[in-house]
């Protein structure tokens, strides 16, 4: 096994040097950084900083995932968006001996890092929990001109690459309804329909969904009256999937032999009623940001990110 002392001497460094490289902390210089890092690769040495800290049980970690009511509800549904997004997150901790313990916003004390579930925090809530000196994680959230570190899904490319699958098939009249667009993911997934419509020459088109008040038999009524049945539909995610195709058939309107519908996510509910839909990862969604978390905990690589995961589109019955 290769020792941190064999990694310091073909480095020509000290072994304290070779330390603050693995640890990322004091002050080492680019190019000697580059070179530790080339030997330890060269004479495979595998630091494994995670092992050092959580083979002691003085360094297990405690992490609250803070969640509002109103997410934490969804914890109680197998199979929805953020039980499989804390599904990720709780495999994880289990794995690295991590605390887990669900709260409500404005819980601080005994914390070592908190995860921020869901687009129910503002800018003053995150500077509050920035302001306990804690590693803070954002999941399935971002606030543009707040630096703390985030995790989300890829909603603007998922969507601009459905829309332009739509467009390559041939459709052109495409609406978009979308869900109030205060999250960041609903706004992105909004961004890329508007953007791939533009992109090709075509109009976008948009109609707002209550999803809280489900006003989607006025808001088909609406678009009905207003703009005539479309080619095909976009939603912000599969619930409004869900709604839209019971209110067209509601109306005697075939789908998709009468116009196609998409949604995003890929819930149980898209793939038990064969909806074409984008995928969201998730178990990774939480995976990723418990792993983010528990790198900020250990002091590791401490300059805030954005982490964006692909999505994917998932085709089924509802696109002819």
């Amino acid at each position: 096994m290769v020792t941190i002392k064999e990694v310091a001497e073909k480095a020509g460094v000290s072994v304290a040097t070779v330390s603050r490289v693995i640890n990322n902390s004091g002050v080492v210089s680019e190019r000697t950084k580059l070179k530790v890092l080339r030997v330890m690769k060269e004479l495979g040495y595998n630091p494994r900083p995670w092992a050092k800290y959580l083979a002691s049980s003085r360094n297990r970690f405690t992490a609250y995932v803070v969640m509002t009511p109103r997410i934490r509800k969804f914890l109680d549904e197998r199979g929805g968006f953020y039980f499989d997004v804390f599904m990720g997150i709780e495999t994880v901790a289990k794995q690295s001996g991590v605390l887990l313990k669900i709260v409500d916003p404005g819980y601080f004390e005994k914390a070592d890092g908190f995860l921020l579930i869901g687009a129910d925090f503002d800018k003053d809530d995150i500077e509050a929990y920035k302001k306990t000196g804690k590693p803070v994680v954002l999941v399935d959230h971002y606030i543009p001109d707040i630096r703390v570190d985030a995790v989300v899904s890829d909603g603007y490319g998922g969507a601009y690459a459905v829309i332009k699958m739509l467009i390559n098939r041939g459709y052109k009249r495409i609406v978009h309804i979308h869900s109030n667009l205060k999250p960041y993911s609903f706004r992105e997934r909004y961004s890329g329909y508007t953007n791939a419509m533009i992109d090709h020459n075509l109009m976008p088109i948009y109609f707002e969904f209550d999803e809280f008040h489900d006003n989607m038999n006025s808001v088909v009524a609406l678009m009905l009256r207003n703009y005539d049945l479309p080619e095909a539909i976009f939603t912000s995610n599969d619930f409004s999937a869900v709604r839209v195709i019971e209110e067209l058939e509601n109306r005697g309107i075939k789908v998709p032999d009468d116009v196609s519908v998409v949604g995003f996510d890929d819930s149980i509910e898209a793939e038990e009623q064969g909806i074409t839909t984008v995928r969201v990862y998730k178990l990774e969604l939480g995976s990723f940001a418990m792993r983010r978390l528990l790198t900020l905990m250990m002091g590791q690589d401490i300059h805030p990110a954005k982490v964006s995961l692909f999505t994917k589109i998932v085709e089924r019955k509802t696109v002819k």
